[in-house]
């Protein structure tokens, strides 16, 4: 049965013999990746794990390749995007022998586990990244905009995904596992329904409530830019007798979603990027910078002090299931990173590291970068994003329409949730893929200049005429 895993392969490879890589983007890589969950996989002999959307994702690759990268212009972007998927190999193939003796010989007849690592990285770090870069900026074939219909298409995946979740808020189960039982009985689903305040935190297909909370802060951030870039897309009634739109049931649909994952780390992600699309709209940029970095560091002191009284207890004394996950994550830091002291460049390994008892989980993603990958892939990552925020910044320096000034802020927005968020939650499952697709993009933008803009809407309207006198 594990070889329907393959399905979207198949899939996207018709697509793009039949009409184009913008399609099979839109209408295979991302269903795949949104509404089908990656940690059932398929695994042929000698060949690395492949999940749903890495499945999807292939034929994307070799078209890449053969088409040879049209288009593309390399930067150190690319460079860093690249780096970080072989610093996940480098940490997982030579974890075991780099910190005892270096002994060459050993490092290359043992790169098993170092390899199959750097392909994951390609499928889930690299490809994304490319397909973000080269597919969603521009037109598709019948020349309509691509990143309104690749925001369309994720909106309404996760209202889906809403929508069946609303059984699993209420009954304190996940219908994706319940339905992968059936049909991959073998494989072993680590994640396990958890409850809040006397329902169930849904998870889709994501795995974890605070990565499908991370999963729908994104898709709403860019839907809401759609419905201002577009006031007229899904503004129209469903049934003519009701006040009911398109729009407004992907709204609600999100908002319901990231509401029942009761996952308090997104939940303050998208307040901060609530507070700096309010701020970016209110005031001028410079002043709207300042005051979010005044807001940022009062909500950093605030959360600092709060915490340290929350969580100024052992373990063992905390009162309820939130306060022994918020002790549990104040002490992940004294007791990992004696591990990044004693393996500081590339880390121990991501299937390798040594675990603290009590403390499997790392919930922190920059922590668990250090553990893992050390500070080379905690670097590399952090200038990805750093990079992203400073390349949506230049742009706001430009003058350009409002369609796209309003996208640069909503990207910001994302950024600022996602990074806040995952100071609570490692990156896993989906949210690697659509981190590195969105970054992608934000390096595929390029501002047409309102000047430029303005000269192209007038040119259709005169011209001139060849007069024979």
């Amino acid at each position: 049965m594990a070889l329907i895993i393959l399905l979207p392969a198949v899939a996207c490879r018709i697509v793009i013999a039949t009409w184009s890589m913008r399609r099979a983007l839109l209408d295979v890589y991302l269903p795949s990746l949104l509404l089908l969950p990656q940690y059932y996989i398929f695994r042929g002999p000698h060949l690395p794990p492949i999940s749903f959307a890495e499945a999807a994702i292939l034929p994307l690759g070799l078209a890449f390749l053969l088409t040879g990268l049209r288009g593309w212009r390399l930067d150190w972007m690319d460079l860093a995007v690249f780096g970080f998927a072989v610093s996940q190999g480098i940490s997982e193939g030579w974890s075991s022998q780099i910190a005892d003796r270096v002994d060459f010989l050993a490092m290359i007849s043992t790169p098993a586990n170092g390899v199959l690592m750097f392909i994951g990285g390609l499928l889930t770090v690299v490809l994304p990244y490319m397909a973000g870069k080269l597919l969603i900026e521009g037109q598709d074939a019948q020349g309509e905009s691509m990143r309104k219909k690749l925001v369309s298409r994720m909106a309404l995946c996760l209202a889906v995904v809403a929508a069946i979740s609303v059984h699993d808020f209420f009954t304190v189960s996940n219908s994706w596992i319940k339905a992968g039982a059936v049909i991959f009985p073998r494989q072993f689903v680590p994640w396990a329904p958890q409850m809040r305040w006397g329902f169930g935190r849904i998870a889709g297909p994501y795995g974890h409530a605070i990565l499908a909370g991370m999963i729908f802060l994104t898709g709403l951030v860019y839907f809401l830019w759609l419905c201002r870039a577009d006031p007229r897309w899904g503004a129209r009634r469903i049934i003519d007798s009701l006040p009911v739109t398109g729009r407004g049931l992907m709204i609600v649909g999100m908002v319901a979603g990231l509401l029942m994952t009761q996952s308090r780390g997104p939940w303050m992600g998208m307040g901060l990027a609530l507070v700096f699309a309010v701020l970016t709209r209110r005031f001028p940029l410079p002043k709207a910078a300042a005051l979010f970095a005044v807001v940022l560091v009062c909500f950093a002191a605030a959360a600092y002090y709060i915490g340290i009284k929350y969580t100024d207890k052992d373990l063992s004394a905390a009162t309820s299931v939130e306060q022994r996950d918020a002790i549990y994550r104040r002490e992940l830091l004294p007791n990992y990173i004696p591990l990044v002291k004693a393996r500081p460049a590339f880390g121990w390994g991501i299937t390798t590291f040594p675990k603290v008892a009590g403390q499997g989980s790392i919930d922190n993603e920059y922590l668990f970068l250090a553990v893992t990958q050390g500070l080379v892939g905690l670097g590399l990552y952090l200038a990805v994003a750093a990079g992203s925020a400073a390349r949506l910044m230049r742009f706001l320096t430009r003058p350009m329409g409002n369609q796209d000034r309003w996208l640069v802020f909503a990207q910001l927005s994302v950024l600022i949730g996602l990074l806040t968020t995952l100071t609570t939650v490692y990156m896993g499952e989906q949210v690697v893929m659509i981190f590195f697709l969105f970054a992608g993009w934000v390096q595929g933008m390029n501002p047409v200049p309102v000047r430029f803009e303005s000269m192209q809407r007038y040119a259709g309207q005169w011209s001139f005429k060849r007069v024979i006198a």
